[in-house]
């Protein structure tokens, strides 16, 4: 497993690197973040044993199709375009694919759309990967129906959120051959935005323990993003190991 934290800027960049991440997660979340990665950017960032992936910008009105058309889709585009020049493969993008909130009309149109933004991605040798934001897996099956190998972050904190049980679960039952990529935080559940707190991992109720085991059952091994303040990242590291550890090694006792 490959351990990485979020990059805002290129001090976030030296602290991955001096405490041993193997990647950062630029967060590419507007014009003014696409301008500082391409003045500051230095390919010398990327190496064997510390590489870089990104993270796109919020999607807006979600319930807007003149926002989708005519400020999302080209912000996206511009965001593939500099996870391009920073050397990343990798662009984690929002586009909320909920039928409790979002229309079917719209729902149709995002998919039409997302199938443009896979496409001009693949070409530039970037994979997109679509996150959960409060989808089941259902939801994300009709978002990815029409893309040969649609690529899923995994957002393991937002799976608790809107729902009686983490929705990661079966996620990975029923998606584990698309999912490239994985976000971890902790929450105490709840209804909204304001539930979604970012807590270090062990602070909140998230079965990391039984989610991990229906990763690595599925055969993920993979990158993993602590999305935390820089001094959580540490402590919340140790914890994520241990319990891969761990479940690895119940996982392997059970076919000795």
């Amino acid at each position: 497993m490959l351990y990485g934290g979020h990059a805002r800027n290129l001090d976030d960049i030296t602290f991955l690197r001096d405490h041993h991440f193997d990647f950062g997660e630029v967060i590419l979340d507007g014009p003014d973040s696409r301008v500082y990665w391409g003045d500051k950017y230095n390919p010398r960032i990327n190496s064997r044993e510390f590489h870089l992936v990104a993270h796109g910008p919020h999607e807006g009105d979600p319930n807007s199709l003149d926002n989708l058309l005519k400020n999302y889709c080209p912000a996206l585009e511009a965001t593939i375009d500099t996870t391009v020049m920073i050397g990343a493969n990798l662009l984690t993008a929002h586009l909320w694919m909920d039928p409790r909130f979002v229309s079917q009309k719209l729902l149709h149109e995002k998919r039409s759309a997302l199938e443009r933004l896979f496409v001009y991605a693949q070409e530039r040798g970037v994979i997109l990967s679509l996150e959960n934001l409060s989808e089941s897996a259902s939801d994300m099956e009709f978002a990815l129906s029409n893309i040969p190998n649609g690529s899923i972050t995994l957002d393991i904190g937002h799976g608790q959120l809107l729902t009686t049980s983490n929705r990661a679960f079966d996620i990975i039952e029923r998606l584990a051959s698309n999912v490239r990529h994985v976000h971890v935080h902790d929450n105490s559940g709840g209804n909204g935005v304001k539930d979604d707190l970012h807590l270090p991992v062990g602070d909140g109720i998230i079965d990391f323990e039984g989610i991990i085991g229906s990763l690595l059952s599925s055969g993920y091994d993979n990158t993993m993003t602590l999305e935390l303040k820089r001094h959580e990242l540490d402590v919340s590291r140790i914890k994520l190991i241990q319990i891969v550890d761990r479940v690895r090694a119940d996982l392997v006792a059970k076919f000795l």
